[in-house]
């Protein structure tokens, strides 16, 4: 009811554009499901408040729990950016190394500070008018996620993996991609703030999460 008012207001002062998932800038799933563009509300909300830009999830759901959704393509970055490391390798870096240095600029408990900041601005709208006891229940009742979801790329990997064994090549493709998890994983479970532990999901994850809550 609380949320289904402030994103009724939300869409209504065009904070809140809801678009389908594959259809987010930088989304990494292609899911027809809707959520709110949160890098554009992240727009109007800086411009309008007089602020520098912030570093905002992107995305939002507002159904039953405050939902802030992270897309981080995985697949893109060990397509790219990870075997130009290697090939380039100027520092003499190990892959470990690589992914490491990927991780700590990801920089999520700022994002969550921010996109939080974000949302906060819209709930106390003047316009919006909620009661002290509206805001009571939004702050210490109703539960705030934080989602990092990554591409699907498992069955990829196993087909990519039966490939190279067949030719005889030596892959490290799967234990990369697990350190990967394991150090995003990690870096989140040292994230303190006034939501729950952050997790890593992937589209699937995301998918099923979103119709359990009948957001199709």
């Amino acid at each position: 009811m609380i949320l289904e008012k402030v994103l009724e207001f939300g869409i209504s002062k065009k904070y809140f554009e809801e678009l389908a998932i594959k259809d987010i800038d930088k989304s990494c799933c292609t899911l027809d499901n809707f959520i709110i563009d949160f890098d554009k509300t992240k727009e109007k909300v800086c411009n309008e408040a007089n602020q520098v830009t912030r570093k905002s999830c992107d995305g939002l759901c507002l159904v039953e729990s405050i939902d802030f959704i992270e897309f981080k393509s995985l697949n893109n970055f060990f397509d790219k950016e990870f075997k130009y490391k290697l090939k380039s390798n100027k520092e003499n870096l190990e892959e470990s190394e690589i992914i490491k240095e990927k991780v700590s600029k990801f920089n999520f408990n700022k994002k969550i500070r921010d996109s939080i900041w974000i949302l906060d601005y819209i709930i106390n709208h003047d316009e919006l008018k909620l009661n002290n006891s509206y805001l009571e229940k939004i702050y210490n009742y109703i539960d705030k996620n934080y989602f990092i979801v990554k591409d699907n790329y498992q069955s990829l990997i196993n087909l990519n993996l039966q490939f190279q064994a067949l030719s005889g090549l030596k892959n490290n493709s799967l234990n990369n991609r697990k350190k990967m998890d394991i150090l995003i994983t990690s870096t989140l479970e040292e994230i303190s703030l006034s939501i729950n532990k952050p997790k890593l999901i992937d589209c699937n994850e995301l998918k099923s999460y979103l119709e359990s809550k009948g957001k199709k």
